[in-house]
């Protein structure tokens, strides 16, 4: 998909020798906390951190945490995929020691515009829930993140940090951490199919040119006001849909088809629906015919 976070970078699993070898030898530049929270790394346009619920692991067995973003006033941060211009947001994992799986996600996001292009992202505080998998549960986890983001004003910044948490089944809870996880999650869209009360049900291809794609959403709340987000194939570069009114009860927003680049026999969209409070995240196929 367009613009995708590394959500998920297993490392290999070590024998109990090698992680302690592995704890003991970390870099100074991002020494691993070993309760909590990282400390914040700041820049000009804010601070990050990585911050754990601590306590017992999930029904699931994945232990829960999040990078939390504290943006100074007038600055602004980016979506996974930034929009007509910015830096997504992404993460890897890859050199953690004793992950099975990380998944990164992200809350409900904002459309931003600054007079010039329209971007995607979040102002003020934001926490990215994080879920991670220990390949052995019995054994602590170093989880090493590597975060590419960038922070925007009147300047944009392109940061890169590394944060490292040592996490275990056993930790101590952190009730502030976990609540601030837990709001986070539930703002983060949810699965959803066109048959859903908000969902994306129609999407048209325009013949004339430019080829527009307009896209037809049931709405859960027509008093509210509703955004939607469309990420396409990997390499894609689309902009950020124009709202186009209603059309038989349905919000409507409009695409130009230039940027949308795919392979193969049909091409892949992932929509992001908001409507209020409520957020859906689907999955949208157009085919080779409908785009010829």
């Amino acid at each position: 998909m367009q613009n995708k976070s590394s959500l998920v970078a297993p490392s290999s699993a070590l024998p109990g020798s090698a992680l302690l070898a592995a704890l003991v030898l970390i870099g100074t530049a991002a020494t691993p906390a070993l309760a909590g929270s990282t400390s914040w790394r700041g820049s000009m346009g804010g601070e990050i951190r990585l911050i754990s619920a601590g306590g017992p692991p999930a029904a699931d067995g994945t232990l829960q945490a999040g990078l939390e973003l504290r943006l100074k006033p007038g600055w602004k941060t980016y979506w996974r995929f930034p929009g007509d211009s910015g830096i997504g947001t992404s993460a890897d994992f890859s050199t953690s020691v004793n992950l099975a799986s990380a998944d990164l996600a992200f809350p409900a996001p904002e459309r931003q515009f600054d007079g010039f292009s329209t971007s995607i992202g979040y102002t003020g505080s934001v926490v990215l829930p994080l879920a991670v998998r220990p390949h052995d549960p019995a054994k602590p986890l170093l989880l090493n993140v590597t975060v590419t983001y960038g922070v925007c004003a009147e300047v944009c910044v392109p940061l890169q940090d590394e944060l490292s948490l040592v996490m275990s089944a056993g930790g101590p809870a952190d009730p502030d951490a976990a609540a601030q996880i837990d709001e986070a999650r539930a703002r983060v869209p949810r699965p959803a199919t066109a048959d859903d009360p908000l969902s994306v049900r129609a999407v048209t291809v325009g013949q004339a040119r430019p080829r527009v794609l307009t896209f037809s959403a049931a709405l859960s709340d027509s008093s509210a006001p509703a955004e939607l987000f469309v990420e396409g194939p990997e390499n894609s570069y689309l902009t950020v849909p124009d709202p186009a009114g209603t059309r038989d009860g349905l919000a409507q927003w409009t695409l130009p088809l230039d940027g949308l680049v795919y392979a193969g026999d049909s091409a892949s969209l992932r929509l992001t629906l908001i409507n209020g409070e409520k957020a859906v995240d689907q999955t949208w196929i157009l085919s080779s015919e409908e785009l010829q």
